[in-house]
């Protein structure tokens, strides 16, 4: 495999259209900023990856679509760098390989700061698409340069995922497992992405649907949200006997236990209600519910989020599944793309637009028991812009012991560009401290 060297001589740094405004007893400061910034394109769906050897290095990804509603992105994702916390950026092109467009960019970093970044490859046909892979390729100098892309076994799939287990090295994609979108499964490589594992398919329902007429329905889910920490890979999924599922896996997919997720009364969980539920279809949006995610610092607690009407639900597990405490609830009217996700020091946070369009987050400090008060990160409300799947099918929130990393996308600059909101995790209020 050659090195896909993507810039030459120093990179020019940009800080985007930035701001840095007081929020909440004032001595706390949220800087946001608008990191894509392209006039003739629309960016959407970011993720934000943070270096745990060296937190000032962040790596930052987005699609890029044409500026009006199309199917297809426009080329090259968009991936820049930062080595001082996200004040400025460097913009790095994408490793391309054999295929003309990329799709469903997600960006990961490993315990010794080895950034991984998938995608699906898209073109140079529609009938070519159908087959192509779910690609990984990864930076070892902070997100400066990137070797790849390595196909991975999986076929494209809407929504795709990638994790990496902090404890054990191993990366972990997710994709479609034999035909075009559906149904999710995940591949796993423990020599840091050279090679990946056959596909398994990720249990669960799978409800089938005709999503072009050039093929034959599909079935499952497409993009099933995992998480995994010292070896357990978990997953989630509403059930067909309407209540809500957990999966985990010890020996990455080969074989999975089944647990009903319950309330800290043992009481089964209902499946989840509302606008946030997908319903299978083209180009439906969704992240599959619920979301899922691992502590680093205790093994086998894992946090699932349900959406309930205008509320979020967290639940957690400190044993893989075997009991279950919660919900700790968190009123989201009008939630649009939430996120959740645990950071290095076992800190969970939530994020999640409105339709208006403002952005909004908390964190718990006591492993997803209580959380925060509802902290508003951007500091006007803008207009939602072109959004939407394709493209824009998520938001996210990442943390490191120091701040929350927000990114959404919204159309304040007329189309649709990525945002990043820096939050200072002392800017957080109420909820308990473990």
């Amino acid at each position: 495999m050659s090195a896909f060297v993507l810039l030459t001589g120093a990179p020019a740094a940009f800080a985007g259209t930035g701001s840095s405004h007081p929020h909440g007893s004032g001595r706390a400061s949220i800087l946001e900023e608008d990191i894509t910034n392209l006039p003739d394109t629309r960016e959407g769906q970011p993720t934000i990856a943070v270096n745990p050897r060296n937190p000032d290095n962040l790596v930052y990804t987005a699609t890029t679509f044409p500026d009006s509603p199309g199917l297809e992105p426009v080329g090259a994702c968009f991936v820049a760098f930062s080595f001082d916390r996200g004040r400025t950026w460097h913009r790095a092109g994408w490793p391309m390989g054999d295929r003309p467009q990329c799709g469903e960019p997600e960006v990961m970093s490993d315990a010794e700061g080895v950034f991984y970044i998938s995608d699906n490859q898209i073109g140079p046909d529609r009938y070519t698409t159908y087959t192509n892979h779910n690609v990984v390729s990864k930076s070892v100098d902070g997100g400066r340069t990137w070797t790849g892309p390595v196909q991975t076994p999986l076929v494209l799939g809407g929504a795709p995922k990638l994790r990496v287990d902090q404890a054990t090295g191993k990366v972990y994609a997710v994709a479609s497992h034999t035909t075009f979108e559906y149904p999710s499964a995940v591949s796993v490589s423990d020599d840091k992405g050279e090679t990946w594992s056959d596909p398994a398919t990720i249990p669960g329902p799978q409800p089938c649907v005709e999503i072009t007429p050039d093929l034959p329905p599909s079935c499952g889910y497409p993009g099933r949200e995992i998480a995994v920490h010292g070896g357990i890979l978990a997953s989630a999924a509403q059930g067909d006997d309407g209540r809500v599922t957990f999966y985990t896996t010890h020996d990455d997919g080969a074989t999975w236990k089944t647990f009903p997720v319950t309330d800290g009364q043992g009481s089964p969980v209902p499946n989840g209600t509302g606008a946030l539920v997908p319903v299978p279809a083209l180009g439906a949006a969704a992240d599959p519910v619920p979301w899922v995610s691992a502590d680093p610092t205790h093994k086998g607690r894992f946090a699932v989020m349900v959406p309930r009407g205008d509320n979020l639900e967290v639940y957690v597990t400190d044993n893989a599944g075997k009991s279950w405490n919660g919900p700790a609830v968190i009123a989201a009217p009008n939630a649009q793309r939430p996120w959740f996700d645990f950071g290095p020091g076992g800190q969970l946070g939530v994020m999640w637009r409105t339709t208006e369009l403002n952005t909004y987050s908390v964190v718990s400090f006591d492993h997803g028991r209580t959380f925060s008060d509802r902290l508003q990160v951007n500091a006007t409300t803008e207009p939602a812009g072109v959004n939407g799947p394709p493209g824009d099918r998520w938001s996210t929130i990442t943390l490191d012991r120091k701040y929350a990393y927000v990114a959404w996308a919204d159309g304040r600059n007329g189309e649709l560009d990525s945002i990043l909101g820096r939050v200072p995790l002392s800017a957080y209020h109420g909820g308990r401290r473990s």
